[in-house]
């Protein structure tokens, strides 16, 4: 008899009530604590992995080396907050028509992109940064 994978449905569950919009490992863990389903941080790791690899949720590397997992929705881009690490959805702004000479020169084929920002994130520019002088 199959097993219900519990941790996957319930990574799945939290992603989709949208508190986040791209959860790392150490969010999905601790909001399931929340939740007081019984989760170590292996369990959790190999269920987003699962679901990345089968297609369920996307995965993203950042430069910091964290993942971060999204649900899929239509095609956008991120800004990486620079200060409270968030990464925020953004509207795409290149469709297939930019990317004509990059192809011309390089002699490739652009199937996809992702695009990932650096700057603050809307909640973080409100609020002054430490240090800064009033």
């Amino acid at each position: 008899m199959a097993r219900t994978p519990v941790v996957s449905t319930a990574l799945l569950t939290l992603m989709r009530e949208r508190h986040h919009h791209a959860w790392t490992l150490e969010d999905l863990h601790a909001a399931l604590a929340e939740r007081e389903i019984a989760a170590d941080f292996s369990s959790v790791f190999r269920a987003a992995e699962k679901l990345a690899a089968a297609g369920d949720i996307r995965k993203l590397t950042l430069e910091d080396g964290r993942a971060r997992f999204e649900l899929f929705d239509a095609h956008h881009d991120h800004l990486h907050c620079t200060r409270c690490g968030e990464l925020v959805p953004v509207p795409c702004l290149l469709g297939p028509g930019n990317f004509a000479a990059l192809e011309r020169e390089a002699g490739v084929a652009i199937l996809d992109h992702h695009l990932v920002l650096s700057g603050i994130c809307r909640d973080c520019r409100t609020v002054p940064s430490p240090g800064a002088s009033a």
